[in-house]
């Protein structure tokens, strides 16, 4: 709730994944879940106590497949994240 400013309730595991494997330890969990503007209850942003200065930003799942699309977006974990749920849920892309 505190970075995206949202109420998250089906949490739907996706992976657990190395983020380079061999040279660190770092594992991150990723998960995708629905929400609507009901689910909005904060502006998100992260808690300045904790030096947190995040930008919240909504894309169109369509923007986002564009981006993948044209080999756009270089963050891993988004990237697989939105192939993900292309492959769940395409209808969610028409």
């Amino acid at each position: 709730m505190e970075e995206a400013g949202l109420r998250i309730r089906d949490l739907g595991f996706v992976a657990t994944c190395w983020s380079s494997p061999g040279v660190s330890t770092e594992r991150f969990h990723l998960y995708l879940a629905p929400y609507s503007l009901d689910d909005r209850i904060g502006n998100g942003g992260g808690r300045a106590d904790e030096f947190e200065d995040i930008t919240v930003r909504e894309i169109a799942l369509s923007e986002l497949a564009q981006l993948v699309d044209k080999g756009l977006l270089t963050d891993t974990k988004s990237f697989l994240l939105v192939q993900t749920l292309r492959l769940r849920s395409p209808d969610l892309f028409d």
